[in-house]
């Protein structure tokens, strides 16, 4: 792992130039523009001048009439980047609120989607789930993906479950994505589908609404492995945290199966909180594992704070000073992958 990896360019800049014509005026030309034209004249140069990558649109808001959603598009290297846009975005009034994710429509009934020059209606869309730890593997149909390319299909699909779920949920929950064009057995709607997620969020989160961890254990290189993971361990769950830093912690005092003894684990949890203090929410740990005589701690932390620096700062003088810390950036949480549920 690299002791720091290339950062990709935030483009601040332009995020504090687009706010500043949006607040200066722009705001009510894009409210006054012709949708089907105007809009994309407008917005279009100045989103791009943030990143090429970054897409917009404007949907009906929930509270306010309307709702400016710049996204990522499914980029990981640009969750950040969105995120950090909406950061600086001006408080939602009666006219605009704003989103860095597409959000979930609000009711789904007569919903139709034009892809590739076909019409989806969504109430016509069955899916089969399956759990697969903390996500669900999900098959979708529809009577007409028959009729798009075999290319095109999976876009149809994730059209379909970012509308019925928002951008951010799709992402979170769902991890195996299949178009079919046979209906699936014990099949259902997209807002049984809704329904299905929303359990499942709940069951991972806490009564403080903080992600639960869960225990795994497994083997690898060094033999025996314990680990413990936050649950949702994805990155569109916190998109401006981009940087991995791992903090390895290599320990003596283990039994006959290089793992760790009680007292070790507990010294484990003291160095953890000492890292999160000093984090202050810039960051968070999100897993750790323990195998062999060395327990990797790792976090996930805005790549455009002092995070890192922090953390090195804070290992300093730790038992025998063997503490180490590598930095990289990860925006899709690549470094973790392995211990997802």
């Amino acid at each position: 792992m690299a002791l720091f990896g290339k950062r990709r360019d935030t483009s601040g800049d332009a995020i504090e130039a687009f706010w500043s014509w949006w607040n200066g005026g722009g705001s009510g030309q894009v409210a006054m523009a012709d949708p089907e034209s105007g809009t994309v004249g407008l917005l279009d140069p100045r989103v791009h001048a943030i990143d090429e990558g970054l897409a917009w649109e404007i949907a009906p808001g929930a509270e306010a009439a309307h709702l400016l959603v710049v996204t990522a598009d499914g980029d990981p290297e640009l969750r950040a980047v969105a995120r950090r846009w909406l950061a600086a975005a001006p408080e939602a009034d009666f006219v605009w609120s704003y989103a860095d994710s597409r959000q979930p429509a609000a009711t789904l009934d007569g919903r139709v989607l034009t892809f590739d020059g076909h019409e989806f209606d969504l109430g016509a869309v069955q899916v089969g789930v399956r759990r697969t730890g903390s996500r669900v593997d999900v098959t979708v149909y529809h009577p007409k993906l028959a009729e798009v390319v075999e290319d095109q299909r999976l876009g149809v699909c994730f059209v379909s479950l970012d509308t019925a779920l928002g951008e951010e949920m799709t992402e979170t929950w769902i991890g195996e994505l299949q178009p079919v064009t046979t209906p699936p057995l014990d099949g259902f709607g997209l807002t049984g589908l809704r329904a299905v997620v929303r359990d499942l969020r709940e069951e991972f989160t806490d009564a403080d609404g903080q992600p639960r961890w869960i225990s795994l254990q497994g083997s690898g290189p060094r033999g025996p492995v314990i680990a413990g993971a936050q649950v949702p361990l994805a990155a569109a769950s916190a998109p401006q945290l981009d940087q991995h830093i791992v903090v390895s912690v290599p320990y003596r005092d283990r039994g006959e199966d290089g793992l760790p003894v009680p007292e070790t684990l507990g010294e484990l949890e003291l160095l953890k909180d000492h890292v999160t203090d000093r984090l202050e929410e810039q960051g968070r740990v999100v897993a750790h594992e323990c195998s062999g005589g060395l327990c990797l701690v790792h976090v996930y932390a805005d790549g455009a704070t002092p995070a890192a620096e922090q953390i090195k700062a804070a290992v300093t003088g730790w038992p025998d000073g063997t503490v180490k810390v590598s930095v990289e950036q990860d925006p899709g949480w690549s470094g973790v992958a392995h211990l997802r549920g």
